[in-house]
This record gives C-alpha cells, sequence and structure tokens, in this order.
C-alpha cells in the first residue's frame, strides 16, 4: 500500500467521487475495498441499516499518525499517485480513487481507529461535516490494522436516510449481494458481514485460493458443479475464472458475476458462473 498524500492540483478534475455513495451497500463496498488495498487478510463487517450504522474492521497495515491527519481530506489519498500524462493511475488499486472516506464525511460521521505495522501507539480521528473533531492516541484498537465506523449515514440527506430506515431488509439484501461480489474476486480473503440488529451472520468465508468453495456454498453445488476453469493471457489482457457450458442454462442473471480491472499495461478480467466473474 502507498502512502496517502495530496493529489496534485492536475488531477483534482478526474475526481467527482462525492456523489456516488448513493447507499448503504455502496458504503460498505468501498470500506470493505479499501481494507483489501491494505492488504488485509480478515475483515468484519457489521451493519445496522435501521441505525443508519457501518463498521468495517480489518488486520491490514494500519495508518500512520501523519497519514491519519490527511485521512477524509478532499484529494487525499494513497491510491491515485504515479500519475501519468493521460491520468489513469499507474498502479492498480480498488474502488473509488481514495475519495470514499472524504465522500463519507459529508454525508455521516467518520470514526477511524488504527494502528499502523511498527508503530506504538494506535490513533483515532473523528470526521463529521469534512471537519475534523478529534485526532489523539488511542486507547481501544490494540493490534495492527484499521477500524472504520460510519454513524448518522445520510443525516443530512433525510429522504434519503428515511428510505434506507423504511427498506431496511432490503439494504441488507444488497449489502449482502456487495460483500459477496467482493469475495468472489478476492477468495484469498475472509470476509464476514453481520447484522447488528437481529444478531444474524448474513456472510462468512474462509480463504480459499479459488471461489468455487464459496459459489458452492452460497449458490449451490449444482452450480459449482457446472463451472469449468479457464485462463489465458497476452501481452494485453488475463482472462481468468470459471464458466459454464452452453448445454448448462441458468434460469436468471443472479448467478452472473463480472469483473474488469485495469491497470496501465494490462486488462484483467475474472469470471464466474454461466457468465463471468474476473480475478486479478
Amino acid at each position: 500500500m502507498q502512502t496517502i498524500k495530496r493529489l496534485p492540483k492536475s488531477v483534482h478534475s478526474s475526481l467527482r467521487s462525492s456523489i456516488v455513495l448513493f447507499d448503504l451497500s455502496r458504503v460498505v463496498e468501498e470500506l470493505v475495498y479499501n481494507s483489501i488495498d491494505a492488504n488485509a487478510s480478515k475483515i468484519d463487517i457489521s451493519v445496522n441499516a435501521r441505525a443508519c450504522y457501518v463498521k468495517v474492521e480489518d488486520d491490514g497495515c494500519g495508518i500512520t499518525r501523519d497519514e491519519l491527519v490527511l485521512v477524509g481530506e478532499k484529494y487525499a489519498t494513497s491510491k491515485f499517485h504515479n500519475v501519468m500524462v493521460d491520468g489513469e493511475p499507474s498502479s492498480r488499486s480498488f474502488g473509488l480513487n481514495g475519495e470514499a472516506l472524504a465522500s463519507l464525511s459529508d454525508i455521516s460521521v467518520v470514526e477511524v481507529r488504527t494502528k499502523a505495522r511498527g508503530r506504538p501507539n494506535s490513533y483515532c480521528k473523528i470526521i463529521k461535516g469534512s471537519k475534523c473533531s478529534h485526532l489523539g492516541i488511542d486507547e481501544q484498537r490494540e493490534v495492527v490494522g484499521t477500524t472504520v465506523i460510519v454513524r448518522e449515514l445520510f443525516y443530512n440527506q433525510p429522504v434519503r436516510r428515511k428510505q434506507m430506515q423504511s427498506s431496511y431488509k432490503r439494504e441488507l439484501h444488497l449489502v449482502k449481494k456487495s460483500v459477496l461480489r467482493v469475495a468472489l474476486i478476492h477468495p484469498q480473503v475472509s470476509l464476514r458481514l453481520f447484522d447488528i440488529e437481529s444478531e444474524d451472520e448474513l456472510l462468512y468465508t474462509i480463504p480459499s485460493s479459488s471461489p468455487l468453495p464459496l459459489v458452492s456454498n452460497i449458490l449451490g453445488k449444482n452450480v459449482s458443479s457446472c463451472l469449468h476453469e479457464i485462463a489465458t493471457s497476452d501481452k494485453h489482457f488475463a482472462l481468468s475464472g470459471h464458466i459454464s457450458r452452453p448445454t448448462d442454462v441458468f434460469c436468471n442473471k443472479d448467478f452472473q458475476y463480472l469483473c474488469i480491472l485495469q491497470s496501465s499495461s494490462s486488462l484483467s478480467i475474472s469470471i464466474v458462473s454461466h457468465t463471468i466473474f474476473l480475478k486479478a
């Protein structure tokens, strides 16, 4: 993971993340991608849709105090450096271009508790309305990694907040689907999704070198048994994953998972199910 830095003004116009965090599932997805970019091997996600609350805890590399000062600020990120002339990042990262926490701080209270590898102290930062209300040593986080807590989500967008609370079961379903997509692309990462209100574990994945155990567990053995591994590449792209035969027909599009990951030098596509799920 690269160091969090302020972006040069020349790329500010390329970022438009403040308009894309429109529901709970996208918020969760962006926080989980931040954890994956921090090389986390275990990510715990807790949500309460009616209370507008999200907690994502990981065992990644953590954030130093100097970097934490920049966390939540506009155009401060670890994901969009080494920018090429055409404005495309030269290294691969996941999710938005490092602007998710800045966007979240506009629509919620964001609390970040973190301990960086090799550093003696943990630190906490609290942000609301894009302004830091607290930054100091944290006594709660004792192990390396980062915990991000989002409270009062959409507090300044009452219509969106009311819609989320009134259809909280649908929101939870969408969050589960979002986390499942991430799990299929990153089977080596353990993901746990927990609904605080019902105290139900909605999803739990065991690290694996292949997505097939998860496909079998979540989608059923009748689906996983139809899949065949594919892998091909050349100088410009790589295609890997699992795909069904033309004779294996599914009743709807729920089993289609496609992810395209692009870096400056290659295009990587992963595929699962009768269509595709892609893997870097």
